[in-house]
């Protein structure tokens, strides 16, 4: 009888990320879906102040949790970085601050902890959009129209000039045509984003974006489909996925259209044609390069009337709940949900 040694594998979710049941949901359904014939699994969950624990039940009974139920049968890890230490692999699930934005990979890094996903550079970059939309524009890759400014103090500064707040509404005003979207540059899941179709709606969705990053983008509104394409590096090459459509319950695809109503719908393969299909992967392919990124990720695009190909947005740690697109992408290309999981972690076996 011949015996494999299995790969000590830690999945780490949570933390205080404003992400953080949706990690818990996606690093539950990973352990679901993994191997047992592969890994030794150990489930590690951060709770919202960052303390490390150890998930006591039973891996092969953990089911997703409901948004806001926290788990309790839990003990605490006093020493979290030694104890990361001792695993082949450490899987970060942790979308948004503190997990996607590179925060903890600088850290294991620092520290030669080996972990699946994006280095450090590109997970910052990544996961700020207005970064994002400067180095793709550079790149000859489109994005919407739109303006970006950054609070500092009671200032707020657009261009290469500080503006008072009135100031700014003002220049938001002349400058953009409605409706618009107002973002925090740093989050994910559409967390603090807002749609208003006239000037009144602005003060409140910009506070509503501020209290979560000082750091603004003001986006003209897309019409036209909303469409994703899944990224996977595999054996030196990297793969597009079929891509899909989003149909949104609501006016846009915000985190409870995403999330918890019923009625939003993702169609996969998107009705779209094929010529266009090709045309966006080849995009999601060349941004994945562009922004230097490694192992997987997910690209967010718009398809005009017109057929110009917009990219929205590019994300690092997309969702992996068992109705996430970034996982049904590649079961619509052949490859399940479990293979897909081995390949992402032999690709980060590889990484120096």
């Amino acid at each position: 009888m011949i015996f494999i040694k299995k790969l000590n594998l830690a999945i780490l979710f949570g933390s205080s990320t404003n992400e953080h049941e949706i990690s818990v949901i996606s690093g539950a359904a990973i352990i679901k879906n993994l191997d047992k014939e592969k890994y030794n699994i150990t489930p590690i969950y951060m709770d919202k102040e960052n303390n490390f624990y150890n998930w006591l039940e039973d891996i092969n009974q953990i089911k997703p949790l409901k948004v806001g139920i926290l788990p309790t049968n839990i003990t605490k890890i006093l020493d979290p970085f030694s104890y990361l230490k001792t695993f082949d692999l450490v899987f970060i699930m942790i979308h948004g601050k503190n997990g996607e934005d590179g925060l903890l990979s600088s850290i294991f890094d620092f520290l030669n902890i080996k972990y699946v996903g994006n280095k450090t550079t590109p997970s910052i970059i990544t996961m700020n959009k207005v970064y994002t939309k400067i180095l793709l524009e550079a790149n000859n890759i489109k994005t919407s129209k739109y303006l970006t400014f950054t609070k500092y103090n009671d200032k707020y500064l657009y261009l290469d000039q500080e503006y008072s707040y009135s100031e700014l509404m003002e220049i938001i005003n002349k400058t953009l045509k409605y409706p618009l979207f107002i973002k925090p540059s740093n989050s994910g899941s559409s967390l603090g984003i807002t749609k208003i179709k006239d000037f009144k709606d602005l003060d409140n969705a910009l506070n509503i974006a501020l209290e979560i990053d000082n750091q603004i983008l003001i986006e003209e509104e897309i019409i036209g489909h909303e469409v994703e394409c899944g990224i996977l590096e595999k054996d030196n090459q990297i793969i597009a996925s079929v891509i899909g459509e989003v149909k949104s319950a609501s006016e846009f695809y915000s985190f409870d259209a995403k999330y918890t109503n019923a009625a939003s719908k993702t169609i996969i393969p998107a009705q779209i044609p094929e010529n266009i299909s090709n045309e966006v992967r080849k995009t999601a392919i060349k941004a994945f390069k562009i922004l230097n990124c490694h192992g997987y990720s997910r690209c967010d695009f718009f398809i005009t009337p017109k057929n110009e190909i917009i990219l929205n947005e590019i994300n690092t740690i997309p969702g992996f709940t068992e109705i996430s697109m970034y996982p049904k992408l590649f079961e619509a290309s052949n490859i399940p949900y479990k293979t897909l999981l081995d390949t992402i972690i032999n690709e980060a076996l590889k990484e120096k």
